[in-house]
């Protein structure tokens, strides 16, 4: 959904003209700042329509940080550019403001200069492979070797990560005891790199100011930009009502259960007539996943072993919701870590996620 806010006539003419599924927002009526606190807590991409000086003003206070910052764009009324604001990379500006700027016939304006050397940027490549960024500050240091022409060493359990088309002239795997640039770390380094700093690794990673500077602390090369597997699919069923403060709790205990990291959660997952649901819309913002919400259909077609509830099935036309909707999240080659556990309100499974 894009949240496409505006101030004139003509402008709400033009937001008409922008085929994404879009909430408008006059920002004459007011309700301004409390759609910009949802759009930040919740992600939700956001269209300006009006000067971007404004739109600036407006974003300034709600600007946390590159890798949790929705996307943001702002276009003239007069619809002849549409600028990617804030998060071209991880927010996905760049590509939404080139998907708006062909609807209304307008040229898109990107201004990261990895696009503009039309060459590889990290932040894309972590999004694309499912990777968190556990120190955003050392992408700059990758960037700019980039920029620069140079070959980046990469040490990954998967090399395969690094030898794509599209990386194949940018990325090489490390040398002997050759430092590296990038280092992709496997869920045993991610665990111990958290305990050593002193982060609960079965709580959502600190804002990414207090996480760098503990982990520069204990001694974490903070010129080396780490990334970590984000392969954990939770799906999640509940009744309705049930609050984050419930659905939260019961999460920890789970992950504390199996030994799993919070941060290596990558999505969450549930049935459709949930894609409303409070508690589930909150825990997807304080981890800070996409929810992926699935029909009744779409869920009686995974193919496995689910432990089956009639009650379930008599309410939501499908025997399993949690599992059956954290396996398709996986894909084909997802591996089942957590079955269903539930408590009188909520039940939750994990899949590791593999190719579709």
């Amino acid at each position: 959904m894009v949240r496409v806010i505006y101030f004139t006539d003509k402008a709400a003419d033009l937001a008409t003209q922008i085929t994404e599924y879009t909430d408008l927002v006059d920002g004459r009526e007011g309700g301004v700042e409390a759609a910009l606190k949802e759009a930040f807590d919740k992600k939700i991409d956001l269209a300006f329509i009006g000067a971007a000086g404004i739109a600036v003003r407006l974003i300034a206070p709600y600007i946390r940080d590159k890798t949790t910052d929705p996307a943001v764009i702002c276009m003239d009324e007069a619809g002849r550019f549409v600028i990617s604001l804030l998060s071209g990379h991880l927010g996905g500006a760049n590509d939404l403001a080139k998907r708006v700027a062909v609807q209304i016939g307008a040229t898109p304006v990107i201004t990261t200069a990895t696009d503009l050397e039309h060459t590889f940027a990290v932040d894309i490549f972590a999004k694309k492979n499912g990777l968190g960024i556990m120190n955003p500050s050392a992408i700059k240091t990758v960037s700019s070797k980039v920029l620069r022409g140079e070959m980046i060493p990469v040490k990954t359990s998967d090399p395969t990560l690094i030898f794509h088309e599209e990386c194949r002239d940018f990325l090489r795997p490390v040398r002997d005891d050759e430092r590296p640039v990038i280092n992709v770390v496997d869920s045993g380094w991610l665990f111990s790199m958290l305990d050593l700093a002193g982060i609960d690794p079965y709580m959502p990673l600190p804002d990414r100011n207090t996480r760098e500077d503990l982990l520069m602390d204990c001694g974490v090369n903070d010129r080396c930009l780490y990334l970590y597997e984000q392969d954990l699919a939770v799906g999640v069923g509940c009744r309705k009502g049930t609050p984050i403060d419930e659905i939260f709790p019961f999460l920890k205990d789970v992950l504390m259960h199996k030994g799993l990291c919070m941060a290596r959660i990558g999505s969450v997952s549930s049935i459709d007539i949930k894609k409303d649901e409070p508690g589930i819309l909150g825990l997807c913002g304080v981890l800070n996943v996409p929810f992926h919400t699935y029909t009744a259909g779409e869920l009686r077609a995974v193919k496995g072993k689910f432990t089956p509830s009639k009650f379930v099935e008599e309410q939501v036309g499908v025997d399993n919701v949690c599992e059956r909707a954290a396996a398709l999240t996986a894909g084909v080659t997802g591996e089942k870590i957590v079955g269903k556990m539930k408590t009188e309100r909520v039940t939750i499974s994990i899949y590791r996620k593999g190719s579709i």
